[in-house]
């Protein structure tokens, strides 16, 4: 059988704010070959895209930034013209490009300076796309919330740090909330939400990302980092509670283009029985990054027979003068940790949640881990009871 053509829909808006490359790639003749690439495809084998591409023109708010009233930030109303083609990248993201032209607005932040005070942006509804731009030699904070939903909900993030900049960036998303008792919120949500992030570094930044992580009916994170020029440096923790009948799919590129680069993932899930998660994660190594360092590590938590869990780490390298390194492991609870604990009056159910607790932990830092923490207490991360 023939597979069906992935569409977008249809009415379009002006992109002649992009820099010409991604703008001639980013015709919706060029999206839809995109779209329905063999590669393209098999991104989304384990979730469904229409969900996605359905909502990629829904009406969309302007998230709630704060943090603004500083110096050394500016509001843009327009895109600045001197944008890198490389920040934008339509063919290996056709949805995202799409969603730049169905917006009637885009949220576009300048960083011109060290920053005294933290950077906050509020995600409730499906909202605009935003820009974040680091110019060379500063520094900031970025704690982005993203709260539950019962519609469909999308946030598209471009972030670009300039020569020597620093960017430390937390992410929570909160899981749907519940009145039907204890761990419930679990295994209640419905909502849809998709989170695509680029960042692109160029010479000698630093860039950190901790992301804090519930399931949901169907949760989907597509994150491109691209180190663009030598010395830069990018790590990656990540930290996720998925539920009974709860969904992620974690897919994350980290290109090397150029030489004495750096990054780092470590990503730790624990799946309900019923949950289902699956993660992607895809090291590219391009001809001329001498000196490059990769690692990779992706572990998960299975509780119960029922969950599934996907993992799929890749290296595609082109330069002999590396050092990689990946892995990943799916596995359940030791039955001996459990039965220590047991032994100090702790019983089963109360054992696998502190064991939960204590796994996910190992990737929760940054300046969102305590509120992160303090969200672990609401989730009952214990196998159910038959």
């Amino acid at each position: 059988m023939a597979k069906v053509a992935l569409a977008l829909p249809a009415d379009t808006r002006d992109l002649s704010w992009l820099p010409e490359t991604p703008r001639q790639q980013a015709g919706s003749t060029a999206l839809t070959a995109a779209l329905n690439s063999t590669l393209h495809r098999e991104r989304w084998k384990y979730t469904s895209s229409k969900l996605c591409l359905e909502a990629l023109n829904a009406v969309m708010q302007p998230p709630r930034i704060t943090g603004l009233d500083q110096t050394g930030v500016q509001h843009l109303d327009l895109a600045p013209s001197a944008l890198p083609d490389a920040l934008f990248d339509p063919i290996s993201a056709p949805e995202a490009a799409a969603r730049l032209s169905y917006a009637n607005q885009i949220s576009i932040v300048e960083i011109t300076a060290p920053l005294q005070q933290s950077l906050h942006i509020y995600h409730a509804a499906n909202t605009q796309p935003c820009i974040i731009l680091l110019r060379t030699n500063s520094e900031a904070e970025l704690l982005e919330i993203i709260q539950p939903s019962d519609a469909p909900m999308q946030q598209t993030l471009w972030v670009y740090l300039e020569a020597n900049a620093r960017l430390v960036h937390s992410r929570n998303t909160e899981p749907a909330e519940s009145t039907s008792g204890h761990g419930a919120a679990l295994s209640s949500a419905t909502d849809h939400n998709w989170q695509y992030l680029r960042i692109l570094l160029d010479q000698a930044a630093r860039y950190s990302l901790h992301n804090h992580l519930c399931g949901a009916s169907q949760r989907r994170q597509d994150i491109q980092i691209c180190l663009a020029a030598p010395d830069s440096e990018a790590n990656l923790l990540s930290a996720a509670a998925i539920g009974a009948k709860q969904h992620l799919d974690q897919q994350v590129t980290i290109e090397h283009r150029a030489p004495r680069t750096r990054s780092q993932q470590r990503l730790h899930n624990v799946v309900a029985d019923g949950g289902n998660v699956t993660f992607n994660g895809r090291i590219h190594i391009h001809a001329g990054a001498n000196g490059s360092d990769a690692q990779l590590s992706n572990k998960n938590i299975a509780l119960g027979d029922g969950a599934t869990i996907n993992t799929k780490p890749e290296l595609e390298i082109y330069t002999d003068d590396v050092r990689c390194a990946h892995g990943a492991t799916i596995g359940q609870l030791a039955a001996d940790e459990i039965y220590y604990l047991q032994s100090r009056g702790i019983n089963a159910e109360q054992a696998q949640t502190l064991l939960s607790r204590g796994f996910l932990l190992q990737c929760m830092q940054g300046p969102l881990a305590e509120s992160a923490q303090k969200l672990l207490n609401t989730l009952g991360l214990a196998q159910e009871s038959t």
